[in-house]
């Protein structure tokens, strides 16, 4: 292999993991929104997603995502993602992991900043992606918990 294959490699490496850390960061805001379609558009059709709260009754397929999303009580909260490590598997599908800090209220309509709930949540998303013709995109996201604070 050439230097200038190596090059290109090597930026395409750089740029599909930096597409991968950017929809895992879409997905919080998103989901900080409340813009569940929004969020829904980030997986692939047959995509699932796994709650932190619930990891082993993952939601599958895109139409069930957005209805799942939609029809949750509102609710104020943050998803701060931290520490999101992206590997390129092949050029149409990467891993990765991401850390994730969880606070929230109920208090929605209330003058800010308001009272979090007393838990905060530690835990993480394990994620598969897979490159689309519309750009890359969730394969699988799997949230799990590790610390209840």
């Amino acid at each position: 292999m050439n230097q200038s294959q190596t090059n290109v490699e090597q930026e395409q490496r750089i740029i599909a993991e930096f597409a991968c850390e950017k929809l895992v960061r879409r997905f919080a805001l998103l989901n900080d929104e409340r813009d569940h379609d929004g969020l829904a558009s980030l997986f692939v059709e047959d995509g699932s997603f796994s709650r932190p709260l619930d990891p082993d009754n993952p939601l599958v397929g895109r139409e069930n995502i957005r209805v799942a999303f939609r029809d949750r009580p509102p609710r104020l909260s943050r998803h701060v993602m931290t520490n999101t490590v992206i590997d390129l598997v092949s050029p149409i599908e990467a891993r990765g992991r991401s850390y994730l800090i969880f606070v929230s209220s109920l208090d929605v309509d209330s003058p800010r900043p308001v009272k979090a709930e007393s838990t905060l949540h530690v835990g993480q998303y394990d994620d598969v992606f897979v490159l689309t013709d519309e750009g890359w995109k969730f394969k699988d996201r799997r949230g799990s918990l590790v610390l209840n604070v």
